[in-house]
């Protein structure tokens, strides 16, 4: 049985990650990310858009360009550079949903008396292969936020569709994937904000769901602090202060939360990421991350017309972290699963500062051209 580790401490002064830091060669045989619009990949982008065509008033979220291909960013977002370097392939879950159990059919949705519905049918589809089944807007519970809330899957549900999926197929899940949740935002941007032990229970709830099913391996970040996105900052130093306290609240549940799963799940390899204590040491010293603006968002939400400088900008709109900032969290990830591979003691990483993330980066975007020309 294996504790949990937590990356808490960084150095901020350090220019490059320690060579063992970026030898992507972990060994895991796929990935599985469950979360919001931090980790989609474009699934609320398939879904509206098919959406869109059986009823125009549907909108399609989000606005590609300038959103970038479907994501909540102006590029690629932290799991594509983290599978990318890890030279693992992930399909979009709405990729490969049908539209009823054991239709041949691909579809984003499924045709019901009440409209249009995101389908979560996969005729087993997602128990061979890495996927990705986070849908921006999604809460931890079974539902999500907003206008269409309803009609998304929060985390409950994506990890229903997946287990649901290994009964189909009679599977288990695979025990040297990494499974990645990162849940919890969307709940607390509601009207009436839930207690953080009901949205920390949902995550226990998922973490034990999967390893029920086989999963061994887990990545679970915490929220950075929602008093501190132009959003919030926007609203009022009330609603700010309030959103803070509840991301505090809930980070601190959830460490002691996962502790206590690390402890009694045996064979489990429980990693915590603490993304709030990245985020706050981007916002205190900004220019060690190559970032001059940490409370606007660099896209006006209105006009649609992005500033000229992207990459200085920690967050993309009023919400979301634009791709320079997502790969700052790439290079961090990678180099906790490294040094959690490397040794059983609880190393800690350095997190990635602005002059290591063009590797990354460039990676990336040499994967994607030479996807094209095959």
């Amino acid at each position: 049985m294996k504790n949990a580790i937590t990356a808490f401490g960084f150095s901020l002064f350090s220019l490059m990650l320690p060579s063992e830091a970026r030898a992507y060669d972990l060994d895991f045989s796929n990935l599985y990310v469950f979360g919001d619009s931090l980790s989609d990949p474009g699934n609320v982008f398939n879904i509206s858009k098919a959406g869109n065509q059986v009823n125009p008033t549907i909108p399609i979220i989000p606005q590609s360009p300038p959103y970038f291909q479907g994501r909540f960013s102006n590029g690629p977002i932290w799991v594509d550079y983290l599978a990318d370097a890890l030279d693992i392939e992930v399909k979009r879950s709405a990729d490969l949903s049908v539209v009823l159990p054991e239709s041949p059919i691909l579809s984003p949705i499924t045709i019901t008396p009440d409209g249009p519905r995101v389908s979560f049918f996969f005729n087993g589809a997602t128990t061979n292969q890495s996927v990705n089944f986070a849908f921006g807007g999604s809460q931890a519970g079974l539902a999500g936020l907003g206008e269409f809330g309803a009609l998304l899957p929060g985390l409950l549900t994506q990890v229903a569709g997946f287990t649901n999926d290994l009964i189909v197929s009679d599977q288990i899940g695979d025990p040297n994937a990494l499974y990645i949740l990162w849940s919890g935002a969307n709940d607390y941007q509601s009207a009436d904000p839930p207690n953080p032990t009901q949205v920390v229970g949902n995550i226990q709830t998922a973490v034990n769901s999967l390893y029920n099913f086989g999963a061994r391996n887990f990545l679970v970040l915490n929220l950075p602090d929602l008093g501190k996105i132009p959003l919030s900052l926007r609203l009022g130093s009330v609603l700010s202060t309030g959103l803070t306290d509840l991301t505090d609240q809930h980070n601190s549940l959830l460490d002691s939360t996962l502790n206590l799963l690390s402890q009694s799940l045996a064979d489990i390899n429980l990693i915590s990421f603490d993304a709030n204590n990245l985020f706050n040491q981007i916002l205190t010293n900004p220019g060690n991350f190559g970032f001059t603006n940490v409370t606007e968002g660099c896209l006006d939400e209105t006009t649609f017309i992005a500033c000229a400088n992207p990459d200085e900008f920690v967050f993309w709109d009023s919400i979301h972290p634009t791709t320079a900032s997502h790969q700052i969290l790439a290079e961090s990830t990678i180099a906790l699963l490294k040094s959690q591979e490397k040794s059983e003691s609880e190393s800690v990483p350095e997190p990635a500062s602005s002059a290591s993330l063009g590797m990354i980066g460039l990676a990336w975007l040499f994967r994607k051209q030479l996807n094209k020309s095959c």
